[in-house]
C-alpha cells in the first residue's frame, strides 16, 4: 500500500480559523445570556425568602409585592419598580395555600437589530 504524504497533512488554515470562530461566536452568546441567568437566579432567591417570612399567608398583595422589592433591592435588582410590578407578580390564593408568581421577558440584543427573547416564570407556593 502507497501512501501519499500529501494526502495526510493535518488541519489546514482555514479550517483552524473556523473552528476558532465558532468558538468565539459560542463564548460571545453565553458571556450575553449568563447575566440575565444570573438575575433570574437572584428573582427566585427573593421569592425563596418571601416563603421563608412570618405570615405571609395573612398579607394582602401590595404588601407581598412591598416585600418581593425590598428582597431584589437587597441584591441590587433593579428590573421591576412599584409601578410595574403589579403586571409581573401574581398572588393567588386557594384552600390555605398562596401561590407567588413571577413572569416577566428580557431582550438582550445580540447584533443591530437583533435581539435574544428570553421568558421567565418562577412561582413558589406559601401554606
Amino acid at each position: 500500500m502507497n501512501i501519499n504524504k500529501h494526502q495526510q497533512r493535518g488541519m489546514s488554515g482555514t479550517t483552524l480559523m473556523f473552528i476558532i470562530f465558532i468558538l468565539i461566536f459560542v463564548l460571545w452568546i453565553f458571556f450575553k445570556l449568563f447575566p440575565i441567568y444570573m438575575e433570574n437566579m437572584k428573582v427566585e432567591d427573593a421569592l425563596e425568602k418571601i416563603k421563608e417570612e412570618q405570615n405571609v399567608a395573612q398579607k394582602m398583595a401590595p404588601e407581598i409585592r412591598q416585600l418581593f422589592l425590598a428582597h431584589l433591592s437587597e441584591k441590587d435588582v433593579e428590573l421591576f419598580d412599584n409601578k410595574n410590578v403589579k403586571q409581573h407578580l401574581t398572588v393567588r390564593r386557594n384552600e390555605g395555600v398562596v401561590e407567588i408568581t413571577v413572569k416577566y421577558e428580557r431582550r438582550e440584543p445580540l447584533m443591530g437589530n437583533v435581539f435574544f427573547l428570553v421568558e421567565f416564570e418562577n412561582s413558589v407556593e406559601v401554606p
